[in-house]
């Protein structure tokens, strides 16, 4: 059999962009009908029998980072844009000889499918169809077909038995099947002895291992296989699946695949959007209900799915007791595997170069009863133990990070912790503007001056702009702004927030400069980047358990996740000129009280992870750590 002639609208297409990237869903069971009996190793030869054939194509939908700079322009915003079968396409049914795998001539049926349509009024795609295309009461000569899914120049394939089951996927897998079994079956096999060594040797190489087969006839949606075999079409672009079919196809082993094959995978496991959902802690998810607490999961699995497939493409084999903490390279700037409790794992490089002394606890607030996870941090000299939560307390100046009636059992609080302001209690003769007018006048002289502009009436326009917005929808006591830091300089003690339970403390300035320059040396970081490894999407190295602020919305795997820039508060201190560092001034008057952060990425595709850069600011609003006071 000529195999390229079957492929021939694949083949001429496959350098297709790597953003364009594809995914089968799994079979629904309320779809399947009873396969045919007979004896497994028979091939079927002509029939009359009539199956009904179910092809599922549904592709996956993606997510992007709709941020495309650096820097703190704005929220890191993750959507769900298209899928590469949007405009619809078809299945052709193709017979082939049960011996040579040969198609039979005039045996092909095509059955057209619908694309997605937008939603004028969201903007999200509407499926076509179910995702299933049906071939109905089909009279077949031979049980052995070729299912192709066209769509434009896109065409993926899969060679199945109609005996082994009536319900069949068409994605990455089938296709590097296909080719591998038309491999075999010229060499002289049974197409049944090539489909079972076909399935061993995809399992193995590609990670899943000799208990997740891939193609079995009872896959089905909620198994672990089949979201490891949608996990694996999600990264893989059609490029490399053409350069996987050449390498992998020819020997059915690891040994077949270049470097530079194994450094794509390694990028597409890198570009996965998964990596953007983890770094956003899961009560995020779980506040909202049980579909979104267990979309998360699946992610957990699909980054378990990654370390596998990684692992298995690069020989390292399996993670054992006798290999614990065990590194490995996976050619990836950001990435290596760890071996951890007898898996591998994904991690990041500079969180693995060094061990920062932890040890957990808790305490409880006796005020409310709440109880905090807590961790004493080993810095060499000196001890610290912080909350390893942020304070949720209630007082009259704190508030949720959104207010907004609850949908799970979780509040934005009981999820994060409140929001604390130091200036929001500041008595109005701390203040540059106490009332709207005041403000427009104030912001005025402040535009004129700063534009070195005469243009008075285009200015003042502007500042009353500004101060509508801060007066009628906002709160302008929480303003940094509106303080008069000159006067608050003589008399910091106004600002003194007193909110944290007995024995502990609200953290100082040169609590937060000990811990970050402990960071900075032992993980040889500039100034800046020491917020990253307090991190939990980060790997949480030094058990820290900070987490980015996010506002989770959507429903049935489609989710828009709105990252918010949230600083962490501390006892507002004053230093002078030369004893600040250049690398994180922000403040007014060289008043210090709060850590402020800015994403950027690492990354240069569309999903990217985002770390972050902190800087010292104003005392403003924001979360409190409270650190026991020792």
């Amino acid at each position: 059999m000529n195999y390229k002639k079957i492929t021939k609208q694949f083949a001429c297409k496959m350098a297709m962009p790597l953003a364009l990237m594809f995914a089968a869903c799994s079979t629904d069971n309320e779809n399947a009908i009873s396969k045919t009996e007979g004896d497994p190793g028979v091939e079927m030869g002509g029939s009359s029998e009539e199956p009904n054939i179910i092809a599922s194509i549904r592709a996956r939908a993606y997510y992007a980072s709709a941020n495309n700079g650096g820097g703190s322009s704005g929220d890191v915003v993750v959507s769900i844009p298209t899928n590469i079968f949007a405009n619809g396409g078809q299945i052709v049914l193709t017979e082939l000889d049960s011996v040579t795998l040969e198609p039979l001539n005039d045996s092909a049926i095509t059955v057209s499918f619908k694309g997605n349509t937008e939603d004028t009024l969201t903007g999200e795609l509407i499926p076509g169809d179910d995702g299933m295309v049906h071939f109905d009461s089909v009279s077949l000569r031979s049980s052995i077909v070729l299912l192709e899914a066209v769509s434009g120049g896109i065409s993926l394939n899969a060679v199945v038995n109609v005996r082994d089951t009536n319900a069949f996927e068409i994605d990455g897998l089938s296709h590097l099947a296909a080719y591998r079994m038309q491999k075999l079956v010229e060499s002289g096999m049974s197409f049944t002895a090539a489909k079972a060594q076909t399935e061993t040797e995809i399992a193995n190489v590609f990670g899943f291992g000799p208990q997740n087969p891939f193609l079995g006839a009872n896959l089905t949606s909620s198994s672990p296989a089949a979201l490891w075999r949608k996990t694996f079409n999600e990264i893989v672009s059609f490029g490399l699946l053409a350069t996987l079919n050449r390498e992998f196809g020819g020997t059915g082993t690891d040994a077949g695949i270049s470097e530079d094959t194994k450094k794509s995978l390694a990028k597409g496991v890198e570009s996965s959007h998964i990596f953007t959902i983890l770094q956003v802690t899961p009560r995020a998810f779980e506040r909202l209900g049980d579909s979104f607490a267990l979309y998360y999961q699946e992610c957990l699995q699909k980054r378990a799915y990654f370390a596998n497939l990684l692992a298995s493409v690069f020989g390292y084999g399996g993670c054992s007791s006798e290999r614990e903490g065990e590194l490995a390279s996976i050619s990836s700037e950001m990435y290596e595997l760890k071996c951890e409790s007898d898996t591998w794992n994904l991690t990041f490089r500079k969180a693995n170069k060094v061990n920062v002394a932890h040890a957990f606890g808790t305490m409880t607030d006796s005020r409310d009863g709440k109880t905090y996870k807590t961790v004493q941090l080993d810095l060499g000299d000196v001890t610290q133990t912080w909350m390893a939560e942020n304070l949720n307390y209630e007082t009259e100046n704190s508030s949720c990070f959104r207010e907004e009636s609850v949908v799970g059992e979780m509040s934005y609080c009981s999820t994060y912790g409140r929001i604390y302001s130091f200036v929001s209690g500041l008595d109005s003769s701390y203040r540059k503007y106490n009332s709207k007018e005041e403000c427009a006048t104030f912001k005025t002289v402040e535009y004129l001056t700063d534009a070195m502009s005469d243009d008075t009436l285009f200015w003042a326009e502007q500042a009353r702009e500004e101060c509508d917005g801060l007066f009628n929808e906002g709160d302008y006591t929480k303003d940094p702004y509106s303080v008069d830091w000159e006067k608050v300089v003589d008399s910091l003690n106004v600002l003194n927030l007193d909110v944290c339970p007995e024995g502990w403390r609200v953290p100082r300035y040169e609590d937060w400069i000990t811990l970050f320059m402990y960071l900075r040396e032992h993980f040889d970081v500039e100034p800046g980047e020491e917020l990253n490894y307090l991190l939990s999407g980060y790997g949480n190295p030094i058990g820290f358990g900070m987490d980015f602020v996010a506002e989770v919305r959507g429903s049935s795997d489609w989710y828009k996740i709105l990252v918010r820039k949230v600083p962490y508060l501390f006892t507002p201190k004053v230093l002078a000129e030369d004893s600040r560092d250049s690398g994180y001034e922000y403040a007014i008057q060289g008043v210090y009280g709060s850590i402020i952060y800015a994403f950027y990425s690492r990354m240069y595709n569309a999903n990217r992870y985002h770390e972050v850069k902190n800087y010292f600011d104003l005392p403003n609003e924001g979360f409190i750590r409270c650190i026991k006071d020792e």
